[in-house]
């Protein structure tokens, strides 16, 4: 399986240089697509609430504008070694850290994010015969100016 292009933060595809890729923990999960295609919600309008009237009145062009929003993204992260994916683990996780990032989605668009949290303790994974070493890890980020 080839992810080279899916997937890169500042220039750096995250494949090639670090076997990282978002990643879905079931069978036709969308958990990935559904943090990246939420529409963030819209600021407040002024409306006029007149007691002696039904509802509310809003100016003739509303104008709406969005908030911010958070994005929380699942990656997987495998090597061939328990060393090598630490040492990748890390690497990441410096990338990821390390301001605000433009992070390009193949088939979907490019985001300007920024770090805020790891949402979950990351699981690591071995296979039994020891030649492949994984980590799911969960990053929430916030989106500070959104785009539809």
């Amino acid at each position: 399986m080839d992810l080279t292009g899916y997937l890169k933060i500042n220039g750096t595809d995250l494949w090639t240089q670090y076997h990282c890729f978002l990643a879905e923990t079931e069978a036709g999960g969308h958990v990935n697509m559904d943090a990246l295609l939420r529409l963030p919600k819209a600021k407040d309008i002024t409306t006029v609430d007149f007691r002696e009237r039904n509802g509310v009145e809003l100016p003739a062009d509303p104008d709406v504008r969005l908030s911010s929003i958070e994005r929380t993204l699942q990656f997987w992260l495998s090597a061939p070694t328990a060393a090598l994916r630490l040492q990748r683990y890390r690497n990441v996780l410096t990338l990821l850290a390390s301001g605000v990032l433009s992070v390009e989605v193949k088939d979907y668009r490019t985001y300007s994010l920024v770090y805020q949290d790891m949402s979950s303790e990351p699981e690591w994974h071995s296979d039994f015969s020891g030649n492949l070493h994984g980590v799911l890890f969960s990053v929430k980020f916030l989106e500070t100016k959104p785009q539809v």
